[in-house]
């Protein structure tokens, strides 16, 4: 048992067993790669290989779609065609920072087998980053992470080890010794950072800033918080601004082509959504006049549930006094997934950090984990079967209507059970208090 940064008992592992929980990590990583390698080479990328080996990754892909190889610096000379939607010239579907990095580590590489393997090498080091900070945080809940399908399935589906860096990094610096004003701007700042790779991250900061301004319990006055909510958000979005700005006034054209992209993308099978599959026949169309509907339907949807996380967060810390911000990124996110018209497969990694940050049950976290592996094995095992030609109902089909409406069903339940969850590494029943007290034992009143 050693001492936390908040002044009370949690136990991390000893060192020998945070070696192991890395090697596990970098093994899973490994694991990836592995079932991933089979559909690199352009003669396996056929959709009988890939529902047959599951070896599908947009790292591949994105190397043969957005031809990679031209090593095409994005959003200067990229350009979008939306009949059918469609990304040239280097452009890429991610915000700019994700692009760049995209772009950066292709550099090295001359097919896509390399590329991956480049990716696979940063995609490692990263794995173990996240699983050191998390085991500083939390102890050994770290093997969360660390030990469970979703690294070996999407450490390379995707990129989204970047932003998850960068989410950890930003508890990282909430739960630091530094003084509040700069607690704060180092979580903008961390938060900022994530949303210039995937978007989801902007939402913390709002958390943030929520914490920011309705922490009471170190007697900070009024426009103390005020300062520290607006130092929350510059921190947000300097980053985001810096990596945007510039393209924006070189080619706006090819700035805005990755945002026409994802705007205009149909919600078909492939997003995994329940707007296609709780919508259908009306939604199992390319009529743009539905498609339109749908994105009109999930962006309000999402927009007013993280609202409506935030209205409880905030009722929350005016009753305590104290706001459980971590809590509240937990159920953002949660709504995020759940009500957005997209919910890839890899998004469960974005969640894994919140299962070990926060006290959920086994339970929760075991069922979301077995209806995702529903999800993916269904969906791969019926897009075999249909690239034979069979288009009858089959056990893949309910394995994958097991994994969609269960996945939906616990993200819906989650939401409660994140914001009522108590901080792991934290004593007693309400983890901002123990924040509380260390501030005001460390800053003096304003």
């Amino acid at each position: 048992m050693t001492r936390s940064h908040y002044g009370v008992t949690v136990q991390h592992p000893r060192p020998l067993e945070r070696i192991v929980m890395c090697l596990v990590a970098v093994a899973l990583t490994v694991l990836s790669l592995a079932t991933k390698l089979p559909c690199a080479a352009p003669t396996g990328v056929t959709p009988e290989r890939i529902g047959r080996l599951g070896c599908w990754s947009d790292v591949t892909a994105l190397w043969n779609a957005r031809d990679l190889g031209l090593h095409l610096l994005p959003y200067v000379n990229g350009t979008y065609t939306s009949n059918p939607p469609n990304l040239t010239g280097g452009a890429v579907e991610y915000p700019t920072l994700g692009g760049l990095w995209i772009w950066l580590t292709a550099l090295p590489a001359d097919s896509a087998v390399q590329y991956l393997v480049v990716t696979a090498v940063v995609a490692a080091v990263l794995a173990v980053v996240v699983t050191l900070l998390l085991a500083r945080l939390a102890g050994r809940r770290a093997w969360i992470f660390a030990a469970t399908t979703p690294l070996a399935l999407y450490a390379l589906y995707n990129w989204d080890l970047l932003p998850i860096v960068c989410t950890v990094l930003g508890v990282v610096a909430m739960r630091s010794r530094h003084a509040p004003a700069t607690r704060y701007l180092l979580a903008g700042l961390a938060f900022g950072t994530g949303a210039a790779f995937k978007l989801y991250p902007l939402m913390f900061v709002a958390a943030v800033v929520v914490a920011a301004l309705f922490d009471r319990g170190d007697g900070r006055a009024l426009r103390t918080r005020i300062g520290h909510a607006a130092v929350a958000v510059a921190g947000g979005v300097v980053v985001p601004l810096a990596a945007n700005l510039p393209f924006a006034l070189v080619d706006l054209q090819g700035w805005l082509a990755p945002f026409r992209f994802q705007t205009d993308r149909v919600t078909g099978a492939s997003t995994l959504s329940v707007w296609f599959y709780g919508l259908q026949p009306w939604s199992a169309t390319s009529d743009p006049g539905v498609q339109h509907r749908l994105t009109e339907l999930s962006t309000a949807s999402t927009a007013i549930g993280i609202v409506a996380v935030l209205a409880t967060t905030v009722v929350l810390a005016l009753r305590r006094g104290t706001t459980p911000w971590l809590q509240c990124a937990a159920a953002m996110l949660a709504v995020y997934i759940v009500c957005n018209k997209v919910d890839s497969l890899q998004y469960v990694l974005w969640l894994m950090p919140f299962f070990v940050l926060l006290r959920v049950g086994g339970w929760w976290i075991t069922a979301y984990l077995l209806a995702d592996l529903a999800a993916f094995v269904g969906w791969y095992r019926g897009l075999y079967y249909g690239s034979l030609g069979n288009t009858a109902t089959t056990w893949a089909t309910e394995a994958l209507a097991v994994g969609i409406w269960g996945r939906a069903a616990l993200l819906v339940a989650l939401v409660a059970v994140f914001l009522r969850a108590e901080v792991a590494g934290v004593s007693g029943s309400r983890s901002a208090e123990s924040v509380a007290s260390r501030d005001a034992a460390a800053v003096p009143t304003a």
